[in-house]
């Protein structure tokens, strides 16, 4: 049965940092993301649903959310998730956004200039960790060896 809107924005909103804690017996974030990354993957309506795995991203930035794990392979799936990527990314980049640009850049897409300036940005973007700030730059490093 499908589930409406506001019972998965629910399921995501009740997620918590130490649900993704490893060393936590009864941490089942992972479970419960890839149950409800399952379910969504079944469904083409990015501009319903991915707002909800964008804001989940943001809002748990310190969380291991995966590598690159449910989110990221869920999104990726969906037309016009890039869209909404960038304004992820310029809302508040996290570890798995700026590795989406990233992975987004090894295609070598016609439209890398923006790719790589989202990727700066990100770098120094006050609502980003330091440990974003690091990896944006890491990944900008890595591009510059490939071109």
């Amino acid at each position: 049965m499908r589930r409406y809107l506001t019972e998965v924005a629910a399921e995501l909103q009740a997620l918590e940092v130490l649900d993704f804690d490893v060393m936590r017996l009864d941490a089942n974030g992972s479970d419960q993301l890839d149950a409800i990354c399952a379910e969504l993957a079944e469904r083409d309506d990015p501009q319903q649903w991915a707002p909800l795995l964008y804001a989940l991203m943001e809002r748990l930035d310190t969380a291991d959310l995966g590598s690159p794990g449910p989110l990221v392979h869920t999104l990726e799936t969906w037309r016009g998730y890039r869209r909404m990527l960038v304004e992820s990314l310029r809302r508040k980049p996290t570890p798995l956004t700026v590795w989406m640009a990233n992975r987004v850049l090894n295609g070598n897409p016609p439209d890398a200039p923006q790719w790589l300036r989202l990727l700066q940005e990100a770098a120094s973007h006050p609502m980003a960790s330091p440990h974003v700030q690091a990896d944006a730059r890491d990944f900008l490093t890595y591009q510059a060896t490939r071109s």
